[in-house]
C-alpha cells in the first residue's frame, strides 16, 4: 500500500492522514508509524467488515512472511490509539479470522434499560470488562486486552448467552463501579472481570464471574502459567474459561426457573429446565427433559437450541441400549436436528447435533463434515471436538481421536459429557492395542458416568483384553447389574446387553476393531454374541 495515494478520512472526531502518517484530533496531532498507518487504512477500507492476517500481510507488508509478533504489535499500537480517541473506533479481533474496525455510528447499539429481565425467551446477558494490570507494562497490556477480545468472542458464539459488544463499554463509565451498579448501567446480567499479573518468570490471571442482581459470585477463577509464550498461554486459558462460564451462567439460571412458580414459564424458563433435566440423564429425566422442550417449541417452534436439545432426548434410548425401536427414534431425531439446523445455519451447536445423529445413521463422513462445521463456527465447542474424538476412534486413528478427545476434556473439563469423551480415548487406546491405557481410561469414563452400563462392558474388555481376568469379571458383573435394573424385569436371555445394542453403541468402520472387542468381552465372561 502506499500511503501517499491514500485519500484523507473521519474516524469520530479523528481525522486520519494517510500521506503524512497524522491524526488529528480534538486534543493535537500525532505521528503513526507507517505500517501502523497502513493497517488502519486498511482496517478503514473495509467498511466494518473482517480483514484476515493474510489479507493485511499482503495490504501493508507487500506478502512478506511476517510473524504474528508483528502484527500483534501493530494492533496493540492501534488500540492505544482508540483508547486516545475517547472512543472514536475501536479493534476487534475475531479469534482464527482476522480483525474488524468498529466505530460508534456503525456498530453500538442503543444503551439497554436497566431493570429485570423479561421471564420470555431473553438469553442471560453478559459483559466482559477489561482485564485490569500494572500500568506502564506494555506486555501485560496486550495480553490483558486481547483476552478480554478472545473471551467477547468466543462467549459470544454461544447461542444460551447474549453478550455485550466491546465497543459499548468506550461510551460507558464503568470504571470503579460496583458489579451491580455496572449491570444496571449497562443492561445485563453478569459481568466478567479479572486481573493480570507477573510474578516473576509467572503470568497470574485471575476470573470473577458476577450476577449482577445480588452482586455474588457465580464462578472464578486463578491460573498460573509460565511467561514464555504468551500466545498458547492466551488460547489455553481462553479456552478453559470460556468452557466454563456457560454452564455456570446457565447453572444459575437454572435455579432462578426452579424458584418460579410452574403455571408462570414462559420459554427461557421451560428451556433452562428442560436443558437441567436432560443434563441428568436418566430415563426419568430426559422424559420430563422431551416435554418441557416440547413445550417450549410451542412458544418459540424455531429456537434452535431447543430443537437441538430434543434431538438428543430422542437419542437417549439408543445411545443407552434400551429402545424399542432404534431406527425410528434416530429417524425422529434426524428430523428434529435438520430442523434445527434449518433455524440456525451458522449455529455450532445445531450443526454438532447433526452430525452425532448422522453417525447413528452410519453416514460418518457427512457426520465428520458437520463437525468440521461445528469447529469452524465455534472452535470452543467442546462437545464437537469430543464427538470428532468419538468418531476417529471408530474409524481406526487413534492419534488424532486422543487428540480431539483431550482437546474437549481441556476445554470442558467439568462438562457432564466428559465420560464420553474418556470413553472415547478409552477405545483408541484399545484400537491401537494399548489396553493398559485402554483400561486407565475406560475407568476415568465410569468415575464419571458410573450409572452408564456400557462403559462397565468396555472396561471389561479392556482388562481382558490385557491379561486382567480377575478384574475383567468384576467390572463385567457391574455392567449386568446395571443393564438388568435398567432393562426391568422380563429379560430371558443370558446377558441384558445384547450383541445388536453393542453394534450400535460402538460404529466400527473396520470390522476387525469389533470382532476384538466382542472377543474381549466374550473372555471375561459375557454371553451377549
Amino acid at each position: 500500500m502506499q500511503l501517499a495515494h491514500q485519500p484523507a478520512f473521519s474516524l469520530g472526531t479523528l481525522e486520519v492522514r494517510p500521506p503524512t502518517c497524522e491524526v488529528v484530533s480534538p486534543l493535537g496531532r500525532e505521528i503513526l508509524q507507517p505500517r501502523v498507518m497502513q493497517t488502519l487504512v486498511a482496517l478503514a477500507q473495509a467498511g466494518g467488515a473482517v480483514v484476515s492476517r493474510d489479507d493485511l500481510i499482503a495490504t501493508c507488508w507487500d506478502g512478506r512472511v511476517v510473524g504474528e509478533d508483528a502484527i500483534t504489535l501493530v494492533m496493540m499500537k492501534l488500540r492505544r490509539l482508540a483508547d486516545r480517541s475517547g472512543g472514536a473506533f475501536a479493534v476487534e479481533t475475531i479469534p482464527r479470522v482476522g480483525y474488524r474496525l468498529a466505530t460508534p455510528t456503525r456498530d453500538a447499539a442503543p444503551a439497554a434499560k436497566s431493570g429485570a429481565r423479561s421471564a420470555g425467551n431473553a438469553r442471560p446477558r453478559l459483559v466482559v470488562l477489561e482485564f485490569t494490570h500494572a500500568p506502564g507494562d506494555e506486555e501485560q497490556a496486550w495480553f490483558a486486552e486481547a483476552l478480554a477480545d478472545e473471551l467477547t468472542a468466543g462467549l459470544a458464539k454461544s447461542p444460551l448467552l447474549s453478550l455485550t459488544p466491546r465497543q459499548a463499554l468506550l461510551h460507558s463509565d464503568v470504571a470503579g463501579h460496583p458489579p451491580g451498579a455496572i449491570c444496571a448501567r449497562l443492561g445485563v446480567d453478569y459481568v466478567l472481570d479479572g486481573k493480570v499479573r507477573s510474578l516473576g518468570g509467572t503470568v497470574r490471571v485471575s476470573v470473577d464471574l458476577i450476577q449482577g442482581s445480588d452482586e455474588t459470585s457465580a464462578w472464578s477463577a486463578r491460573y498460573d502459567r509460565p511467561m514464555a509464550d504468551l500466545f498458547a498461554m492466551l488460547g489455553e486459558i481462553t479456552t478453559s474459561i470460556i468452557g466454563t462460564v456457560e454452564p455456570a451462567v446457565l447453572e444459575r439460571e437454572e435455579a432462578r426457573a426452579l424458584s418460579a412458580p410452574e403455571h408462570s414459564l414462559q420459554f427461557w424458563r421451560l428451556l433452562v429446565q428442560g436443558r437441567r433435566h436432560f443434563w441428568r440423564s436418566t430415563a426419568e429425566d430426559v422424559r420430563k427433559a422431551e416435554t418441557l422442550l416440547e413445550q417450549a417449541l410451542e412458544i418459540e417452534p424455531r429456537d434452535v437450541s431447543a430443537l437441538a436439545i430434543l434431538a438428543h432426548c430422542k437419542l437417549f434410548d439408543v445411545w443407552v441400549g434400551t429402545s424399542a425401536d432404534p431406527s425410528g427414534a434416530v429417524a425422529e431425531a434426524h428430523r428434529i436436528a435438520l430442523r434445527a439446523v434449518s433455524a440456525g445455519g451458522a449455529d455450532a451447536f445445531a450443526h454438532y447435533t447433526l452430525g452425532v445423529v448422522l453417525s447413528m445413521m452410519g453416514r460418518l463422513t457427512e457426520a465428520r463434515a458437520e463437525q468440521r462445521r461445528a469447529l469452524e463456527l465455534n472452535p470452543y465447542l467442546a462437545a464437537a471436538s469430543g464427538e470428532m474424538g468419538r468418531l476417529l476412534a471408530f474409524d481406526g486413528q487413534p492419534e488424532e481421536a486422543i487428540a480431539y478427545s483431550e482437546r474437549a476434556i481441556a476445554a470442558s473439563p467439568n462438562d457432564p459429557h466428559t465420560w464420553l469423551w474418556f470413553r472415547s480415548k478409552a477405545i483408541a487406546r484399545f484400537v491401537a492395542g494399548d489396553f493398559e491405557g485402554a483400561a486407565r481410561d475406560a475407568a476415568d469414563a465410569c468415575a464419571r458416568g458410573p450409572e452408564r452400563f456400557p462403559l462397565h462392558y468396555l472396561l471389561a474388555a479392556c482388562y481382558a483384553a490385557g491379561g486382567r481376568q480377575a478384574e475383567a469379571q468384576r467390572a463385567l458383573e457391574d455392567g449386568e447389574r446395571l443393564a438388568r435394573d435398567r432393562a426391568g424385569p422380563g429379560r430371558s436371555n443370558a446377558t441384558a446387553y445384547s450383541l445388536e445394542a453393542l453394534k450400535i453403541g460402538h460404529p466400527f468402520v473396520r470390522p476387525a476393531d469389533l470382532d476384538r472387542l466382542v472377543k474381549a468381552l466374550q473372555k471375561s465372561g459375557w454371553q451377549g454374541a
